[in-house]
């Protein structure tokens, strides 16, 4: 039987491949068969116009205008390919807040390794930045992290010079609420560095050195009655000596989706070391919490505590306001010894690059602890759009409400 089916099938292979090695030519429209006509075959002739398709396509896939700038904005203005030996980015951009109203920001942002031979560790970076505005503000910031020993060590640094023209409704919650307002320009010069060791998986403590300038200008008649009226200078220079700790599990510390942050400092400003009257006395603390909702939704918590003892100058002192805490309140009309902060953000991934958040939070400032005041909390509430600009970075636009008080928020990246 196989002996059967293998002879008829080598039959049926013969045939074929005598019949594909026959002449087969077509001429015209006439087949043709060892020079002899066999049958007539219809010519089909294609309508399409290729070239006109072809330039529809081309057409449909080109990028429009606004595409075009979102992938511009997307990319930076220089990067250099590591395979080089440089890892190099510039990006520019504007921003706006009341304080400063439209600025232009710069930044140049270089990856390193401090130890070549240590390919374990986490890569360095450094950063230098300068924004300017219309209103005459201006900084210029250089920050760096240097990581050491595979990761279990690091030195960093914050380095930055500004001018600020400030609304002024003297010191304290109470000015805010009933004093007129008048003006003046801060300007100021902060250096701080730090050194901290790993001491488990994400916990680092260290020391920290700061040093810290700042002076009120141009002030009129009524500003200079503001600040006598509490007998304070117009100037003011301290060096704070520190110890830091900080925990962080978030997987991004740009744009975190998940993840816990605490940080703490505390500090001690040696009177010898500064101009102020006595020893000053320093302590921030920070808690943030982030955690996955529903499908591209971010639950974000952030609280803050900026306190300052009772002798420190009041151009040192913290103020809501800004572009990180209570956005919409302009910054230094609530100013006092002391700040408590709290707020809640949902943020929601919509389509492609486009992202919302809507946040509520409140916030104090006082003199001493034992002067806190229910009644006197700063409510705030606001709303905001997101453009990802690459894999860890976002254009943010908020507009804040509070009490007596709204604005709009132009930055990079998120809140906190």
């Amino acid at each position: 039987m196989r002996s059967t089916i293998l002879c008829i099938a080598t039959a049926f292979a013969v045939a074929y491949t005598a019949a594909a090695q026959e002449n087969h030519t077509i001429v015209g429209d006439t087949l043709h068969r060892s020079g002899q006509t066999q049958q007539r075959v219809v010519r089909y002739v294609d309508p399409t116009n290729y070239a006109d398709v072809r330039a529809r396509l081309d057409a449909a896939s080109r990028p429009s205008f606004g595409q075009r700038i979102i992938e511009r904005l997307r990319r930076p203005l220089l990067a250099a390919s590591p395979a080089k030996g440089l890892d190099l980015s510039a990006t520019a951009g504007i921003g706006y807040i009341q304080e400063t109203g439209l600025a232009v920001a710069a930044a140049a942002t270089t990856l390193f390794s401090a130890q070549r031979d240590d390919t374990l560790a986490p890569l360095s970076s450094a950063t230098l930045a300068a924004s300017v505005s219309v209103t005459g503000f201006y900084r210029f910031r250089s920050t760096g992290l240097v990581n050491f020993h595979r990761g279990s060590r690091r030195l960093k640094w914050d380095m930055d010079v500004g001018s600020l023209p400030m609304r002024f409704w003297g010191l304290g919650y109470e000015a805010a609420d009933v004093n007129a307002r008048t003006s003046y320009t801060q300007k100021s010069q902060h250096v701080a560095a730090g050194y901290d060791f790993r001491v488990a998986r994400a916990l680092f403590v260290g020391v920290s050195l700061d040093l810290r300038h700042a002076e009120a200008v141009n002030l009129d008649a009524t500003g200079l009655q503001y600040i006598a009226a509490q007998n304070q200078p117009r100037h003011a220079f301290s060096t704070g000596l520190g110890i830091t700790a900080e925990f962080d599990t978030r997987d991004n510390a740009s744009s975190a989706t998940r993840g816990i942050y605490l940080a703490m400092l505390t500090e001690v400003r040696p009177r010898a070391l500064g101009d102020s009257r006595s020893t000053l006395w320093h302590i921030t603390a920070t808690a943030d919490w982030y955690h996955p909702l529903w499908r591209d939704a971010i639950a974000a918590i952030d609280l803050y505590a900026d306190l300052w003892s009772s002798a420190t100058p009041w151009l040192f002192w913290p103020s809501v306001g800004g572009t990180s805490r209570l956005r919409g309140y302009y910054t230094g009309r609530y100013t006092d010894r002391k700040m408590v902060a709290a707020q809640v953000e949902l943020r929601q991934h919509i389509y492609g690059p486009i992202g919302a958040c809507v946040w509520t939070g409140a916030a104090n400032v006082c003199s001493s602890h034992k002067l806190f005041d229910w009644s006197e909390i700063l409510p705030n509430y606001g709303l905001g759009v997101r453009l990802a600009l690459g894999d860890k970075t976002s254009l943010r636009i908020d507009y804040g409400f509070g009490r007596r008080s709204n604005g709009l928020v132009i930055n990079v990246n998120e809140a906190f």
